[in-house]
């Protein structure tokens, strides 16, 4: 590490304890206004369960890479980290299990239909591993059901955003933290095909790698604004938007970028909220934006530049291109790409994922599955109405900006960033005002309005009555 670095990784620990009075007022805030209920920890605990394995092992050995025998970094963790993620799962499917039956038998809670359209997405991936000689249900697979199940019936709007907030705050400040005990090991090393950032580090914080990282902080930026309440989140989202720029990620700077941008143009409020009004002419320029992120998301990996330029994502976007015409209608499943790894078929930097979310969504679910991705996102967008509209474009648009590279959502297995999918489908549904009476016509008198006629009073009883 250079002293630069050094540096760089003092001042991310600084701005982690000062970040620590603008959180307190917001968290206090929120329960001032009594935002924070089952749903905001239920949300809360999806993201810190399905993350402590990593966090752990980070914090204990390090950024130790370990080589497999043709000398690539292989993925995954050692055993103990393993049984540690085992032991999280189960907690956490017992959290959403019966999240669930307290709200179907105690809380009369109504159905959300968003998160039951990501659910079929989720159980049609299951279908089509068994279908094609995938293990049915894992355990992971399992706990992502569970979650989707558990949003089906939550609370809808600022409580599920405020514990992806919290989520999203937790892991800064504890990168921060671990950037002043041990800077060594929040940094990875630049290297020619993987060059550093605008700061020239790779900061992934207390994960495994930077881009899980990135990819938090900047699903978690909309959070931050639609959860917490006053001047305070102003600030927050600068801080998370600043960290996801130290990343070194491209992917996160230009979202991070886009996405305060969207905020500071939309001004976004939940449909629930006094005076929320949305003007047409912002609306009509973010649904091109927003139509033109996912119309180039879509076409990328069929009409891609060389190989030169996208590296091995160019490779298997033709690989998973040219296997699709098999199985086009519900495709492989969510773990058939996984298992090339194993086979020899892939590198083992691809193995999680296709690295873009459109033909991950394809390939795993085939055309059904596509159509119900775009469903999904096109119930987020309506769901709230006009006056909702300019919430749900800042919560996707992060989702359709690093599905151009990445795969944000899975709904294959659970991951680090499931809270977040978990946070977005809860998106609120639009607020039915009630209508004031009408007032009386122009011209009329008075008279012509009907009067308030009392009731007889009772006489008085007066003693002996």
């Amino acid at each position: 590490m250079t002293s630069d670095q050094a540096a760089k990784a003092l001042i991310i620990g600084i701005l982690a304890l000062v970040s620590l009075f603008p959180v307190t007022k917001a968290l206090r805030r929120a329960r001032a206004f009594g935002d924070w209920d089952l749903t905001s920890t239920a949300v809360f605990l999806t993201g810190l369960l399905a993350n402590v394995p990593s966090v752990a092992y980070v914090f204990r050995s390090g950024r130790t890479q370990r080589l497999d025998p043709v000398g690539e970094v292989e993925i995954g963790f050692p055993t103990w980290v393993n049984r540690l993620g085992t032991v999280t799962n189960g907690i956490l499917l017992v959290i959403c299990v019966a999240f669930v039956v307290h709200r179907l038998l105690f809380a009369r809670a109504r159905i959300n239909t968003a998160p039951l359209v990501a659910l079929f997405l989720a159980v049609l991936f299951a279908l089509s591993d068994g279908l094609h000689g995938q293990q049915f249900l894992v355990p992971r697979q399992l706990v992502l059901l569970a979650a989707l199940l558990l949003a089906t019936v939550a609370r809808p709007g600022r409580s599920a955003f405020l514990g992806a907030a919290a989520v999203v705050l937790l892991f800064s400040v504890l990168g921060g933290v671990e950037a002043l005990v041990e800077p060594a090991t929040v940094l990875r090393e630049c290297r020619a095909d993987n060059p550093c950032g605008l700061l020239g580090v790779h900061y992934a914080g207390v994960f495994s790698n930077e881009n899980i990282f990135a990819m938090m902080l900047v699903l978690g930026i909309p959070f931050l604004w639609l959860g917490l309440r006053g001047r305070v989140r102003t600030v927050l989202v600068g801080y998370v938007a600043v960290l996801a720029v130290a990343t070194g990620s491209t992917m996160a700077t230009v979202a991070a970028v886009a996405t305060v941008a969207l905020l500071v143009l939309l001004r976004p409020r939940l449909p629930d909220e006094p005076d929320v009004r949305t003007r047409p002419g912002r609306i009509l320029i973010t649904v091109p934006i927003l139509a033109t992120v996912a119309a180039v998301g879509l076409a990328l990996p069929f009409s891609h530049p060389s190989a030169e330029r996208l590296g091995d994502r160019a490779t298997i976007w033709d690989i998973a291109g040219q296997e699709l015409r098999a199985s086009p209608f519900i495709g492989f499943g969510g773990k058939t790409w996984s298992a090339k790894y194993p086979a020899g078929e892939i590198p083992a930097a691809v193995s999680p994922s296709l690295h873009n979310q459109w033909i991950d969504v394809l390939y795993a679910g085939g055309i059904i599955g596509l159509a119900l991705f775009v469903i999904l996102l096109v119930h987020l967008l309506a769901r709230g109405g006009v006056p909702g509209f300019p919430a749900a474009a800042v919560v996707l648009l992060p989702v359709l900006l690093t599905s151009v590279i990445e795969r944000p959502w899975s709904f294959g297995i659970s991951n680090a960033l499931t809270f977040a999918l978990i946070a977005a489908v809860l998106m609120p549904a639009a607020v039915r005002r009630a209508v004031p009476p009408a007032a009386p016509e122009c011209g009329s008198s008075p008279a012509d309005v009907p009067a308030h006629r009392p009731g007889r009073r009772p006489a008085p009883t007066g003693p002996g009555r």
